[in-house]
């Protein structure tokens, strides 16, 4: 599994407030479906990090990375090719170096000083037949979701949200069974590569640097996966 950068290339400049990526990869094929389920031989998806922080996961051959709160001068980022349960694939990844200047800044998101925070899933209800791809809606309370500060320094009271299926512990926190991210109140996942029956699925809140908020706060749902 390796991935490389077709654009940007090392030691560009970059002005705007989002960077757009292109990679190349070989050795597997791309699929969020099948994220934070069973490992697949040549299957899998890529990480994307910025100054060694992870951003996210990709499954297109193009990705865009908000510059936000990220300070102008020298930055590192780096593509990893990675298994349906996130484990990376150090050998075949890609670090090149950035130049950050800005034409316009963005104005800098400060700390929140909301408390209790809370996250309660909507839809599906317990007991629901899913199949394929189907929306998992959740209300969010006194927390700031961003994916413009998905990998960026934690900040109180922002962060996001990520779906967990059976588990939300383990190793890289509990990242292993972690079907998606979101910042938004609603996500798309996929009963792709789960066996049929019963499987718990969990909305847990996380801060930017994708570590669950201590104590835990989540909401778990149970569906009939056909």
């Amino acid at each position: 599994m390796v991935t490389k950068f077709v654009t940007p290339k090392d030691g560009a400049t970059v002005t705007g407030n989002s960077l757009d990526v292109q990679i190349a990869f070989s050795g597997f094929r791309l699929s969020c479906a099948q994220a934070g389920k069973p490992v697949v031989a040549g299957v899998g998806h890529y990480h994307i990090e910025l100054d060694h922080a992870l951003v996210n996961m990709y499954c297109t051959e193009k990705a865009t990375v908000s510059m936000q709160n990220v300070a102008p001068g020298q930055h590192t980022l780096t593509v990893l090719p990675a298994m349906n349960n996130h484990m990376e694939v150090e050998e075949g990844k890609q670090s090149i170096t950035l130049n950050y200047q800005p034409a316009q800044p963005l104005p800098a998101i400060a700390a929140s000083t909301a408390t209790k925070p809370s996250i309660k899933i909507l839809t599906p209800h317990a007991g629901d037949k899913v199949s394929g791809t189907f929306t998992i809606t959740v209300a969010i309370s006194n927390f700031n979701p961003s994916c413009d500060l998905f990998g960026k320094a934690d900040l109180a009271g922002y962060g996001h949200w990520h779906v967990n299926v059976d588990s939300m512990s383990g190793p890289m926190m509990g990242m292993g069974t972690m079907l998606g991210m979101a910042c938004s109140n609603s996500f798309q996942g996929s009963t792709e590569g789960l066996t049929p029956g019963t499987h718990s699925f969990f909305a847990l809140l996380v801060d930017n640097q994708h570590a669950p908020l201590m104590p835990d706060i989540f909401d778990k749902v149970d569906l009939v996966v056909q």
